[in-house]
């Protein structure tokens, strides 16, 4: 019973609630691509053991929380690379939160989702090509939670599905990740997370993976307004090159109307290894 009332008030930041992890972990992983930032998906089917729990309508305020899982989102994003290089995707991501009755794993109380399909444009020095670019998919579970901190952690995997060389890396590169979150009652959160990519398989002639991001973000609603902001940097450190790091630093601004909403980023890359100059995102959503 004490589980059924937390999902019947899924518009609250209430620290405790389970639901409100999910929301709040299905947002951050939306925004930050490289973020770098917010809203920011893929499909996992429920089973028996892992029942899909339907949220109850939005309630007076829930149109303003910028937390709630994303049904879907289009994203377009422009990035200005090192060595007179560009790409340009457009995003399709979709998430999907399942919860568990009775977990099996003491305070795993569901799983996240989430699944990116990418249309890219990029340009290189020696030409340019569009066509699908890299597909990548991620699960996370909870493996702790208390009142005002959980732990989120689970793997990513990039499938080597783009079309041209300009398009994707060519490898097939798993990414597991964790972050431990602090939930913020009424306004947001603050959450670290730490991702490592690693090259397993894929073309030969392709350079081998192995990179950090590390990656702080802070969410703040705009008390009594649907408004939200968000502000995030990221250190990327190449493991093959040394140890080289490159940085960036984001901002976002995003509003959201009864179930659908909008945002607008730019980051900036600094550092001599810098993967980016800068970058420009936006994204248009709707929100379960």
């Amino acid at each position: 019973m004490a589980h059924k009332q937390i999902l019947a008030n899924l518009h609250m930041f209430d620290a405790g609630s389970v639901s409100r992890l999910i929301r709040c972990a299905a947002t951050l992983l939306a925004t930050t691509c490289a973020s770098a930032g917010l809203l920011v998906c893929f499909a996992v089917m429920a089973t028996a053991q892992t029942p899909t729990v339907t949220p109850p309508p939005p309630s007076e305020g829930a149109d303003s929380d910028p937390t709630r899982p994303i049904v879907w989102s289009l994203r377009e994003e422009y990035y200005n690379l090192r060595g007179e290089a560009w790409n340009n995707a457009l995003v399709f991501r979709v998430d999907r939160a399942v919860f568990k009755e009775k977990p099996l794993v003491p305070g795993n109380r569901g799983i996240l989702t989430r699944l990116d399909i990418p249309f890219v444009a990029g340009g290189r020095p020696d030409g340019t090509s569009a066509g699908l670019g890299d597909i990548y998919a991620q699960a996370l579970l909870i493996p702790y939670l208390a009142k005002q901190f959980a732990i989120v952690a689970g793997s990513g995997i990039s499938l080597p599905t783009a079309t041209d060389h300009r398009l994707g890396t060519g490898k097939l590169t798993i990414a597991p990740v964790a972050a431990p979150v602090w939930f913020i009652p009424q306004r947001g959160l603050f959450f670290v997370k730490v991702q490592d990519f690693i090259s397993v398989a894929g073309a030969g002639d392709r350079p081998d993976l192995h990179y950090m991001t590390i990656t702080p973000l802070l969410v703040w609603r705009l008390k009594g307004k649907p408004y939200w902001v968000q502000l995030d940097a990221e250190t990327q450190t190449n493991w093959n090159a040394d140890a080289h790091t490159g940085y960036k630093a984001g901002f976002l601004v995003g509003r959201i109307t009864k179930k659908r909403g909008i945002w607008l980023k730019v980051e900036v890359g600094f550092g001599p290894y810098r993967v980016q100059t800068f970058a420009i995102k936006t994204s248009v959503f709707r929100v379960r």
